[in-house]
């Protein structure tokens, strides 16, 4: 390290470098700083540090002019030089970010501060400026800007596309239905169609589970999504979520156990019950057959909070960050038939719906084959919360679900 010093740092002849004679090599030698001086008149009396190889003048050529020549056409037309000067007089500087012309009348974007030298007696003795050229980083953030932009596109294009694909499956599911509601009532005996007919009312069924999906991502988009609030019992909509998913776990042989006191919200009880629809229905279809899915609640603060645990097949480190953003999909077990591979969009909508009810949800897995676990919070209903602002405690009631 001293070896390294001494070559970087020399002696100076014997020269003592004072505060005047250090500033005078800052003057000269700055590289990306533009240091102006103006008299009273807003004219250049000093063009030093960067100032020529930003703007391709000389000394001698600025010396005496008024720095309007460095502001584009379209700012000295709007008056933004007097503004720049006014502010900087009424407040002691002017900070500004704006496109500037070199002599070449190339633009480049500067930051720059205009600051009022002021004498002892508070008169004006001139203005000093100092420029720096930040066109890169403009460039960037341009360049982040039309990132953004064509996401936002690319979104709502993803949103006109499932509006209309909804719409167009939606018009041939009611037929489906009515034809397989006729047969089953017409052909109640007849034991050969029976299995095709079973298999026909699941599908149909899928696929409008599918279409209102993908129409409430589409309203969740447009925020017509409005929430029927009433109060609730969470334990009810839990039971009301394990029933609509019952035939998915049954064709696994998985059970669902319930743990959690008696909680009041104040919620949309139908969207509600999507959001553990969609968890519990992940969390049967990611798991082997013959497992237990876990649902827990508590009571945390001013939250319900509740868990959805499952033994499956985990959640890779990688996705877990992404594992809400729509279309977003983990790698299907080998064993699940290819129709229930769905589009991505159940956990979307159950971030979405939690945060319409002003909760949160998290994801937590420890990797592949060490299952996952949900946890839904969400504002209990305020006559729940104690004086304090602290929610009683419940104690909790295990009762098994007949699933």
């Amino acid at each position: 390290m001293e070896k390294s010093s001494r070559l970087l740092i020399r002696p100076s002849s014997g020269q003592d470098y004072g505060e005047e004679a250090l500033f005078a090599l800052v003057r000269e030698q700055e590289t990306e700083h533009a240091l102006i001086v103006l008299n009273p008149q807003r004219r250049v009396v000093a063009w030093r540090g960067a100032a020529t190889r930003l703007f391709g003048y000389s000394a001698e050529e600025m010396r005496g002019q008024p720095l309007d020549r460095l502001f584009t056409p379209e700012d000295r037309a709007r008056g933004e030089v007097t503004n720049e000067y006014e502010t900087a007089l009424s407040y002691g500087r002017a900070d500004d970010d704006r496109w500037l012309v070199r002599k070449d009348n190339v633009r480049i974007w500067a930051s720059g501060v205009l600051t009022v030298l002021r004498t002892h007696d508070g008169g004006v003795a001139g203005f000093s400026k100092i420029f720096r050229d930040r066109t890169a980083v403009r460039g960037q953030l341009d360049t982040l800007k039309n990132r953004l932009d064509a996401a936002l596109q690319a979104d709502h294009r993803k949103g006109i596309l499932l509006a209309t694909l909804a719409h167009e499956l939606r018009n041939p599911l009611a037929p489906l239905a009515n034809a397989a509601h006729i047969i089953r009532v017409s052909s109640p005996d007849k034991a050969e169609i029976a299995c095709p007919l079973t298999i026909i009312e699941r599908q149909v069924h899928f696929i409008e589970r599918l279409v209102s999906d993908m129409l409430d991502v589409t309203r969740i988009g447009t925020g017509k999504i409005v929430l029927n609030r009433q109060v609730v019992e969470l334990r009810q909509v839990i039971d009301a979520a394990v029933e609509t998913c019952s035939t998915q776990l049954e064709e696994k042989r998985q059970t669902v156990e319930v743990l959690m006191p008696s909680i009041t919200l104040e919620a949309d009880a139908l969207r509600l019950q999507q959001v553990f629809v969609n968890l519990i229905g992940n969390a049967s279809k990611f798991s082997p057959a013959d497992t237990k899915i876990w649902i827990k609640s508590t009571v945390e603060g001013v939250e319900a909070v509740t868990r959805v645990e499952d033994s499956g097949r985990g959640i890779a480190g990688e996705l877990l960050p992404h594992i809400f953003e729509l279309f977003t999909q983990a790698s299907e077990p080998a064993q699940n038939p290819p129709a229930h591979s769905g589009l991505g969009l159940g956990l979307t909508l159950v971030k979405s719906f939690v945060e319409l009810h002003h909760g949160t949800v998290q994801a937590r897995s420890e990797g592949i084959g060490k299952g996952a676990e949900f946890t839904v919070r969400l504002p209990l209903k305020q006559r729940e919360l104690g004086a304090l602002g602290e929610a009683p405690e419940h104690p909790p009631e295990q009762r098994p679900s007949t699933t």
